[in-house]
């Protein structure tokens, strides 16, 4: 009688246990997956931010080759 008292009362507390850890499991998946929104996020706007330098470069380039054309046809 013990002995099943011991094993109903161990069962309780691993059913418990086991309530609890999915519970936390639940939570860290949520955690996780705003994490993973985060990144994408982040990913985007560094993607923007690359193409804004990609096209500064450019227009840059552009016009030191026009102010550099200006320069070549006085020196003529």
């Amino acid at each position: 009688m013990v002995l099943k008292n011991n094993l109903e009362k161990s069962l309780k507390d691993l059913e418990m246990r086991i309530k609890e850890l999915e519970q936390s499991n639940e939570g860290l998946r949520s955690q996780f997956k705003n994490l993973e929104e985060k990144v994408k996020e982040r990913d985007e706007e560094t993607r923007d931010k690359q193409e804004t330098i990609n096209n500064l470069e450019e227009k840059v380039r552009e016009e030191t080759k026009a102010k550099q054309e200006i320069i070549n046809n006085y020196e003529e």
